[in-house]
């Protein structure tokens, strides 16, 4: 299993405990600005069944009004977001090779509430559901699954802004930690979900229920 952004954050926190059950994981950094840089962060690592795209760029994290939004400002914190994105998937599809594989897309639960201190990643982490579902559709024949887990924005970077808007109180009566993220991309990436593609699974304890 290859994990990009494996050197901080959830993405660190999921490579630590994946590789605590017993799995192989390679731990990349990603933040990819060309599919070259993506193919030769991925060439080292030789075979690869799975990817768990986990990458945030911190430079999309700071917080700023949306009229106060430059052109810059929105290519690096949303169009440079979407990229890495789609730059970490065509070099997964390359890397499967006639294999098959599995893909999963960490996206956040501010995707779907939205955010009044984010708008730029936000909008970008809602294009990558759309690009996992259209890749979903597009290599399905190939024996490549694409999913996403989304997890509440304080396990992905602590101390973010997160919206208060249609954030409930937890049904479960507590919240979500790196174990049960875990256990979803494991599902994802293991045999028992082969017949599950472009789908988007919530895990934050029952805070944020979407379609």
């Amino acid at each position: 299993m290859l994990i990009t952004g494996a050197t901080v954050g959830l993405g660190r926190d999921l490579a630590a405990a994946f590789t605590d059950s017993g799995a192989i994981v390679a731990a990349v950094d990603g933040g990819y600005d060309t599919r070259e840089a993506a193919d030769a962060a991925f060439a080292p690592h030789g075979s690869v069944d799975a990817v768990v795209h986990a990458h945030v760029d911190p430079r999309a994290l700071v917080a700023q009004s949306l009229a106060d939004t430059t052109e810059q400002a929105w290519d690096e914190r949303s169009e440079g977001v979407l990229r890495d994105a789609l730059f970490t998937l065509q070099a997964a599809h390359r890397a499967f090779g006639d294999r098959g594989g599995r893909i999963v897309v960490v996206t956040p639960t501010i995707a779907v509430t939205g955010s009044d201190a984010l708008v730029p990643y936000v909008t970008a982490v809602e294009g990558m559901r759309a690009l996992a579902k259209s890749a979903a559709r597009q290599w399905g024949r190939n024996g490549i699954t694409v999913n996403c887990v989304a997890p509440p924005m304080d396990l992905v970077a602590p101390g973010t802004p997160t919206p208060h808007a249609f954030v409930t109180e937890p049904a479960l009566g507590h919240g979500a930690g790196i174990d049960d993220v875990a256990a979803a991309v494991a599902l994802f990436v293991g045999a028992d979900a082969l017949g599950i593609t472009g789908a988007t699974v919530v895990v934050d304890g029952g805070t944020v229920m979407v379609p």
